[in-house]
């Protein structure tokens, strides 16, 4: 079993979050370290608190030293030390920031789940789909 962010982690994952997501007073949104939204990518990052625990290092002095970094210098350490392994931590914090109703709200959005009521799409142009579906199979049949 994972054992929860300490104090000192959860102030780093809130700053690694906010240079990830910096508020905009153009658009009217929060960061992700606001608070309501960092409750939720902290909750949600107990399964990734053993990653984070191993990639944090790379960025800092020792736990709680993310914080005193100004965006754009954390930013670019993240990018540097952790290269593609950055895009979990992005996926978390961009899968929280987006359920928040400020957020949904300045999308232009109703902020409320997509069902039962649904979201109208687009019709869709079958003929798009024309030569995918004249493809010779590329799979062995199940016997």
């Amino acid at each position: 079993m994972t054992a929860p962010l300490s104090p000192a982690e959860l102030d780093d994952l809130r700053a690694l979050a906010g240079a990830m997501i910096p508020a905009s007073q153009a658009y009217g949104v929060p960061g992700a370290d606001d608070a309501e939204i960092f409750a939720e990518i902290a909750r949600g990052a107990g399964a990734s608190a053993d990653a984070l625990r191993r990639l944090t290092p790379d960025l800092g002095e020792g736990p709680g030293t993310l914080a005193l970094m100004d965006r754009e210098t954390l930013e670019a350490r993240l990018v540097q030390a952790w290269g593609p392994d950055a895009g979990a931590l992005y996926a978390l914090a961009l899968m929280h920031y987006y359920r928040d109703d400020r957020v949904m709200t300045a999308l232009g959005l109703e902020p409320r789940p997509p069902f039962p009521l649904g979201h109208p799409l687009e019709d869709a142009d079958p003929a798009l789909l024309a030569p995918v579906k004249a493809r010779a199979p590329f799979w062995r049949p199940a016997t």
